[in-house]
């Protein structure tokens, strides 16, 4: 025989040895799978099964028991109408109307063109859609509660005896309660609040000489914006002021320097009562409404951009930027 046809025989050799062991391996799989001599399951037999099962349902048993009575034990610890730990939440932070949604961010830039009403009327029915929740028809069970400061702070309201939700009437916007809120005159109107925070409530000055903002706002002194408006300080409300923040000669929105009043506010002492305070949580008050200021800016220089920021004044009040609390700066821009 030659060493060609031994190669070959050996090479059919190996090919039946191959299909032979595979063979074979599919065979033990299938009797792994299913084995009808011994009746076993995955090498298991009936019992050795019942046995597993019953070893891990009492197992995973356990384990939501556990689970739920470990959620029950921390739930009952918490307060329902106050967050445990809001130790970023110790000083309110400003926001302002109107805010739109973008494809990037929520902004609340107000960039329009006078002559042309496609440019602003976004702004328009943000603002309508904002006070809708403080139109007369949503408040007809609403407190007509006493505009002189009073305090209903530490006293023991629960959901049995809810504290009272302050009306907070609209006509007092002035000319900003309704479309288009100045903006087809050129006399933009804006609406200001202080963001919620549970219990928190403002503190009046008793010296109106220190009512003025820290280096991150650069705010003017209170006593000025209520000098322009001929207003008297009220140490029971918390006063808005809004300013034009650019470097250099700020007069793009009050054609002078500092405060004017150019700058109109609504309600006319444009003050927050602290009548609305404190707010004691989305349980207790979940009809709540923020108390507003609106500011209408009467006499912006055409065709610049003017960063504005509107601060809050209250002794325990802080202006931050790191926190985002005490003033709010957005950019506003009048194109004839």
């Amino acid at each position: 025989m030659s060493n060609k046809d031994s190669d070959s025989d050996a090479g059919e050799g190996r090919c039946q040895s191959c299909m032979s062991s595979t063979k074979d391996k599919f065979n033990g799989f299938l009797s792994f799978l299913w084995n009808p001599q011994e009746k076993t399951v995955l090498g298991r037999g009936g019992k050795s099964w019942g046995r597993i099962l019953i070893f891990y349902m009492f197992y995973y048993a356990f384990l939501a028991a556990l689970f739920a009575i470990s959620i029950t034990i921390v739930l009952g610890t918490l307060d329902p109408d106050v967050p445990r730990f809001q130790t970023r939440l110790q000083v309110p932070g400003i926001s302002v109307q109107p805010k739109l949604n973008t494809k990037a961010e929520r902004t609340s830039d107000i960039i329009f063109k006078q002559s042309d009403v496609n440019s602003y009327q976004k702004y328009v029915d943000t603002l309508t859609d904002f006070l809708g929740p403080y139109s007369k028809a949503n408040q007809v069970d609403f407190t007509n509660c006493p505009l002189n400061g009073s305090v209903k702070m530490n006293q023991d309201y629960s959901k049995d005896t809810p504290p009272p939700v302050c009306k907070f009437d609209i006509d007092n916007l002035g000319p900003c309660k309704q479309a288009p809120y100045g903006y087809d005159k050129g006399q933009p109107c804006v609406l200001v609040k202080v963001n919620r925070i549970i219990n928190w409530f403002p503190v009046g000055y008793t010296d109106i000489s220190k009512a003025v903002g820290n280096g991150d706002s650069n705010a003017p002194p209170l006593k000025d914006v209520l000098m322009a408006r001929n207003r008297p300080y009220d140490p029971k409300r918390m006063y808005i002021s809004c300013y034009d923040a650019t470097s250099g000669n700020k007069t793009n929105l009050n054609t002078a320097a500092g405060v004017s009043a150019n700058t109109v506010y609504y309600p006319e002492d444009n003050g927050m009562p602290f009548t609305y305070y404190p707010y004691y949580g989305l349980n207790m008050q979940p009809d709540y409404r923020s108390p507003l200021v609106a500011v209408q800016f009467m006499n912006v220089k055409r065709n610049v951009e003017v960063r504005v920021r509107c601060k809050a004044y209250a002794l325990n009040i802080v202006d931050s930027k790191r926190m985002s609390s005490g003033y709010f700066t957005f950019t506003l821009q009048v194109n004839e």
